[in-house]
This record gives structure tokens, C-alpha cells and sequence, in this order.
């Protein structure tokens, strides 16, 4: 599929970090056929040395996509631990609504999203972080869809900041777009 406006297809995404075509691939793998795979089809041994910057969420609703699972590497660039937190609360009041829907779109269209911003250590200077979030089905059909998200900085490593900042979490990225899985993208965006 061609890139879209609002979004780009999972084949055509640019090379932008070993780690995160890593993970697009092992995602790819673990879902054989189907559009999303199912959690029990996940061989986490595939991202081994991605582990530490892994998120996984679930979405309940375009108010509440509770964080289940955030890497160590969240805990040490942030200082606190974004496990068991709302992530849909984590945006500006302002901005809430827009992420909200953002992640409820990607649990029912389904498909995943490419965000890039700027390292907020002021030592990476110039260094950007790559985020890829990409749906995964639950295997107990009555729980939420999942979304697992990998990150990836341009620079040799993630560094902690001197204090947290988890204004970083709570931005919304402008540089944004969907991964139309095979799917199809939200059209409302």
C-alpha cells in the first residue's frame, strides 16, 4: 500500500532505526496471516534486547488506555514508573481528547502509529526518538485490544534526564501518523 495522508503503510515505513524494524518484523512474524496477532501467538524472545523499551497498553475506551506494562528504560528517563497509570490522563487537559481518540482509532481500525520527537535531554541535542505502537488481540476475547509500543532514539542511548520530566509524556508529538497494518487508516483524522 502507498503512503496516505494521514498515515503510511507498515511496508513502506523508512528504515529509521535497527530496533524499531526489529520489532516491525517480529510483529510481522507473530502475526503470520491475520491482520493483528493474537497475545498467545507473541514469542517475546524476538525482541529480547528491546524488552527494556517496551509499553504495553490497553484500550477500554477513548478516555481510558491503562499503561500495563512500561520498560525500565520509561523509569529511568522519566523517574517514575507509567505502570498501572491512564495514559490517556498522562496528555494536558487540552490534549487529551485528541490522544484518546488517537489510541481508541488504533485499537478498532486496527492499526499502529509511527511518532517521532525530539530527545528531551538537552545532551542529545538534535537526536530524535522514533516510537512505534502496533495492535495486538488479546487471547481472552473480553479484555481490550492491546497496543505494544517500542521506542528508539537516534542517539547511541536513551539517557536519563537530570530530574524527570514527564512533560515528555504528556506532549502530544507533532510528527504523528497512523501504520495502516492492512487494515486501513481512520478516516476521521
Amino acid at each position: 500500500m502507498a503512503d496516505q495522508e494521514n498515515g503510511i503503510a507498515l511496508a513502506a515505513m523508512p528504515r529509521v532505526s535497527a530496533d524499531i524494524s526489529d520489532f516491525a518484523a517480529a510483529w510481522r512474524g507473530w502475526r503470520g496471516g491475520n491482520v493483528v496477532p493474537v497475545r498467545d501467538q507473541l514469542n517475546l524472545d524476538d525482541i529480547q534486547k528491546l524488552l527494556s523499551r517496551v509499553l504495553v497498553m490497553e484500550v477500554w475506551s477513548p478516555s481510558e488506555t491503562l499503561v500495563r506494562l512500561a520498560g525500565t528504560t520509561y523509569l529511568e528517563l522519566f523517574g517514575i514508573d507509567l505502570t498501572g497509570h491512564n495514559y490517556v490522563d498522562m496528555a494536558p487537559p487540552q490534549d487529551r481528547e485528541l490522544r484518546g481518540r488517537r489510541l481508541w482509532a488504533m485499537a478498532n481500525q486496527p492499526c499502529g502509529s509511527h511518532a517521532v520527537l525530539p530527545h528531551p535531554n538537552p545532551n542529545k541535542r538534535g537526536a530524535d526518538i522514533h516510537v512505534l505502537i502496533l495492535p495486538v488481540q488479546p487471547s481472552d476475547k473480553t479484555q481490550p485490544m492491546q497496543l505494544f509500543g517500542v521506542s528508539a532514539s537516534s542517539a547511541e542511548r536513551v539517557t536519563p534526564l537530570d530530574g524527570a520530566d514527564v512533560g515528555m509524556v504528556e506532549r502530544l508529538v507533532d510528527r504523528f501518523s497512523f501504520v495502516d497494518i492492512g487494515a486501513g487508516l481512520p478516516d476521521e483524522f
